[in-house]
């Protein structure tokens, strides 16, 4: 409030010390115009003028003598005319100055508190957006001004201030979105590298060739954390996925999700399978792919009832879905035996942020992080993702991606 109230002092004094001048310069003017009117004593002149054209008075000398009546002659000297005319004139002036003064002396008092009330009310709007700025916490940024009145510059300031904290509050709300998909992405390859080395150590008879295959797939999921670090930083910066176009056997990337979650599959006491149809082969990055599927089978993993199947598969379609050897569409999906999704929420599963509730109580939701994910890896692969499901009787998520043709298969597309 200090700089505000020095602002509407400065703005008083420039809007009394404008009026002020214009006033004193008009008063100027009229005094410098009065003067010069009065110093040619316009009265005298007019009376000379007058007693000269008069047939009844005669000027003997510096002296004019004019008959009134037969009976009487009256005597006017011209000389102490104008001295008296000049008396006056001289005299008119100083009251005209005092006055003048006088007025611009209460017109600056007046102006000043005129200015300073005006100031007030110029000021407001910026008082209002000073308030808001203040009562806006790190946590709640959903405040606004919503200046009301006509569209000035200080309506387009505050509406400015507005577009500003928008922003602000998406910057927020993106950083949120960060750390959240950070700590969900990375807990996957986390539980998997977890799961099988618990399991390797808690198998005496283990053999090297198990311990081996433990520590391939630790080192695998240790290996998908630093691309998914890397992922997490470029989401931060650009919003999107960069892929690389390599071509990537589809199989191999079932393969090698369906391995990484076995372990935890069984500690669940679930039969995790794979199907593959065929060669099924797309141009991409099969780091941020797998990345994707993996996402996938871990939500299923995670909600599946003990003792279900969760099947992985992938194969190729022609353009109405149908299984097609040699169709355009390569595609791979994950099915559960889980709660299923009600339809008016299936549309919704993508969303960031988006949690729907498995019929488990409240403590047990799925979180759309990791689905938001999988689609935006799909949309940066120039494909689309998909869901079936029925409440009570699973789900079945699918991506789908441009598949290349028989003669591309060696070669990116």
């Amino acid at each position: 409030m200090r700089r505000s109230a020095s602002i509407r002092l400065r703005m008083s004094l420039l809007y009394s010390g404008v009026v002020f001048g214009l006033g004193a310069i008009l008063v100027a003017l009229v005094y410098v115009g009065l003067s010069r009117a009065l110093a040619g004593q316009p009265v005298t002149e007019t009376q000379v003028r007058t007693m000269e054209g008069d047939p009844s008075c005669l000027q003997v000398g510096g002296v004019i003598l004019c008959e009134r009546s037969v009976e009487t002659r009256e005597v006017t000297v011209v000389d102490e005319l104008k001295v008296v005319e000049k008396a006056t004139n001289q005299r008119a002036l100083e009251r005209f100055r005092t006055v003048a003064f006088g007025g611009l002396g209460g017109l600056f008092v007046v102006s000043l508190v005129v200015g300073w009330v005006l100031a007030g009310r110029f000021l407001a709007p910026v008082g209002r957006i000073t308030g808001v700025a203040r009562s806006i916490g790190e946590t709640d940024l959903s405040r606004r001004i919503r200046l009301e009145g006509p569209d000035d510059e200080l309506k387009r300031l505050a509406d400015t201030f507005d577009a500003m904290l928008a922003r602000v509050e998406g910057a927020f709300e993106e950083q949120r979105s960060f750390i959240h998909e950070a700590s969900h992405e990375l807990r996957n390859p986390l539980a998997v590298m977890r799961t099988n080395v618990e399991v390797a150590l808690a198998d005496p008879d283990a053999s090297p060739d198990e311990l081996r295959d433990a520590l391939a797939v630790a080192g695998r999921s240790a290996e998908r954390m630093g691309v998914l670090v890397d992922d997490l930083l470029t989401y931060a910066r650009r919003g999107a996925p960069e892929v690389g176009r390599e071509r990537v056997d589809l199989g191999v990337v079932v393969a090698e999700a369906v391995e990484g979650f076995r372990a935890a599959a069984s500690a669940r006491d679930l039969r995790l399978v794979a199907e593959v149809t065929g060669t099924v082969a797309v141009a991409g990055d099969a780091g941020r792919l797998t990345q994707a599927l993996s996402n996938l089978v871990a939500n299923a993993v995670r909600l599946a009832p003990p003792g279900t199947m969760v099947t992985v598969a992938c194969g190729r379609a022609d353009e109405s879905g149908r299984p097609a050897a040699e169709g355009p569409w390569a595609w791979t999906t994950v099915t559960d035996e889980g709660p299923g999704i009600d339809v008016e929420e299936q549309a919704r599963v993508f969303e960031r942020f988006h949690r729907v509730p498995t019929g488990a109580g409240d403590e047990a939701v799925r979180s759309g992080l990791g689905l938001t994910i999988v689609r935006r890896i799909a949309l940066a692969h120039g494909g689309s993702v998909g869901l079936r499901s029925t409440p009570g009787a699973g789900s079945t998520f699918s991506i789908w991606l441009p598949a290349l043709r028989g003669e591309d298969v060696g070669s990116p597309a």
